[in-house]
């Protein structure tokens, strides 16, 4: 009687590593690898603030910026179009600025005594330079305001404080400005200077430029002085010599008039 044939046994499975769990060095420097992500995408996503001492920041790449408690803001150098306007309920500065490519770019800012904020545009070294390109700014009212620009075009909006412009191949426009005192000095370019109130002092130099001056109509009237060489100037508003509102006109190669707003 034959015997039953016995199937051949099958291959035993290959035999699979007990899995390790990690040590503890590893998984510390699993769980400080994940912190560090996580801190670097919150400042990528929230943006940092720089500035020590009362400086002020923005968030890059957006060029959105903010600062508080400003009494007067100096734009030192800047270039291209800059426009200022004033916010009877802002209570605080803000801006944007965007490089002359039209991508937008750090603002930063750093203050003095006096509640002086000074802003810059950082190169990509985050050296301070002036700006060049579209700078925005919205200013509480009394905000006072310092510019000196070389080239491009400025509209500045409704500020009641103290205004010093200084602008050279320039397109200037100011519309409903209150402040108390007032200098403007523009050089080779043009100028259209709108006066809602009318100041205690204006001092207005033009050298090679056509500047319009509006002055609102006053009861006093204003004490004018000019000191002009090779310039057209007319003044059209009422002039009395003994009036508290002053106007100073100096004019050399070019052109000046004062008018009723």
């Amino acid at each position: 009687m034959d015997s039953a044939r016995v199937p051949p046994r099958p291959s035993d499975p290959p035999r699979v590593p007990p899995r390790r769990r990690p040590g503890r060095r590893a998984a510390l420097l699993a769980g400080a690898s994940a912190v560090a992500l996580a801190v670097v995408l919150a400042l990528t996503l929230d943006g940092g603030h720089g500035g020590h001492g009362g400086g002020f920041g923005d968030a890059p790449g957006r060029g959105a910026f903010r600062a508080a408690d400003v009494g007067t803001v100096v734009l030192d150098g800047v270039s291209g179009t800059v426009r200022v306007t004033a916010d009877n309920d802002a209570r605080e500065v803000t801006g944007s600025f965007h490089r002359s490519d039209g991508h937008p770019s750090a603002l930063r800012g750093s203050t003095s005594d006096g509640g002086v904020l000074t802003l810059n545009c950082p190169d990509d070294e985050g050296r301070p330079q002036p700006c060049a390109g579209a700078l925005t700014l919205v200013l509480p009212a009394h905000t006072g305001l310092r510019i000196r620009q070389t080239s491009g075009e400025a509209d500045i909006v409704g500020l009641a404080g103290d205004v010093d412009l200084d602008a050279s191949s320039i397109r200037l426009t100011t519309r409903d400005l209150r402040p108390a005192h007032a200098a403007v000095t523009v050089v080779s370019g043009s100028a259209d200077l709108g006066f809602s109130a009318a100041p205690a002092d204006l001092d207005v130099h033009a050298t090679s430029a056509s500047v319009a001056v509006r002055l609102p109509t006053t009861d006093g009237g204003y004490a004018v002085t000019t000191a002009g060489a090779s310039a057209d100037v007319q003044v059209g508003v009422t002039q009395r010599p003994a009036a508290t509102h002053r106007v100073a006109l100096t004019v050399t190669s070019g052109s000046l008039s004062v008018q009723n707003a």
